[in-house]
């Protein structure tokens, strides 16, 4: 005789409904945060986070439960549209800038206005009040041009999607940096064998840059960058804790005027969104954070 699902119910306790889960969600992250949690919709989100460990808080249930970690002010890509969201804001109880002793160096939170950083001269231009912070900043910054060494960025502090945080800076005879964690210690030698992909290669030469993740970070000449392959990323691969500034280097982007829509070929389209793909795999393989930013191709 079998049991039917109420008798299974009383015996093992009732499986949650997916509402519950979502309702769950949320009680542990307001118990869990000290920052305010509102709602923005039927399953949409918002943390304004108090403190830093409630970004982590969040990162951590966001996995847990299967929620989108997405950061505030960025666009939501319309694949992403169905997904459970939590929108977490970058930390403006926390964004400060210091410079780093007389090394010439300015270390500035993630939730540091932009403002701030133009008074202290670690931007080159007005924004026009978008972005906000730094962290928005970050993930719409140099998309498609070439070099970004005019971004003055040294390094950068980033939370991976497992809850790892590597500092990513200057990598091979420039090292000055070492990678600490396991994590940053398998991502790398990937993203290395992928920057490898003869469409990358090929790609080096032209006047702007066709992906979506700066890759071609990875084989600039002389020096190789390894924080310069999350700029531009949307907020795809990862979650920015901070970042490290040579105001020194800051200077007017050399920029070439990009066609739009950006021409390629069908295959070329279809070969670049596979290495983006790749590329998500690598650094959020559970799909965390969102999907890769809608690229004009």
């Amino acid at each position: 005789m079998s049991d039917s699902p109420s008798r299974r119910n009383f015996l093992f306790g009732r499986a949650p409904a997916t509402e519950d889960q979502w309702l769950l969600f949320l009680a542990r992250l307001r118990r869990a945060c000290l920052g305010a949690v509102s709602l923005l919709g039927e399953e949409q989100a918002k943390l304004v986070p108090g403190r830093f460990d409630d970004v982590l808080q969040a990162r951590e249930l966001c996995s847990t439960f299967g929620v989108c970690m997405a950061l505030d002010g960025v666009a939501l890509p319309e694949i992403d549209q169905a997904r459970r969201v939590l929108w977490v804001q970058a930390g403006s109880a926390w964004g400060s800038l210091m410079p780093l002793g007389d090394t010439g160096h300015w270390r500035v939170e993630a939730g540091c206005p932009v403002a701030g950083m133009h008074a202290a001269g670690l931007l080159w231009q007005s924004h026009n009040g978008v972005p906000e912070n730094l962290a928005q900043w970050l993930a719409t910054a140099g998309r498609q041009q070439l070099n970004l060494d005019h971004l003055g960025l040294v390094s950068i502090e980033w939370l991976s999607a497992d809850g790892t945080i590597e500092v990513l800076g200057a990598f091979g005879q420039a090292d000055s940096q070492p990678l600490r964690s396991l994590k940053a210690q398998q991502t790398i030698p990937k993203l290395f064998e992928l920057s490898a992909e003869p469409l990358v290669r090929q790609s080096l030469d032209k006047k702007w840059w066709p992906g979506t993740f700066r890759i071609d970070a990875l084989v600039r000449q002389p020096a190789v960058n390894l924080a310069n392959v999350v700029v531009g990323s949307g907020g795809a691969l990862g979650w920015l804790v901070a970042a490290t500034f040579a105001q020194s280097a800051v200077r007017a982007p050399e920029v070439e005027e990009i066609p739009s829509p950006l021409v390629q070929t069908a295959n070329e389209a279809t070969l670049w969104i596979a290495i983006d793909q790749q590329v998500k795999g690598i650094m959020d393989p559970k799909n965390l954070f969102m999907s890769p930013p809608i690229q004009t191709r």
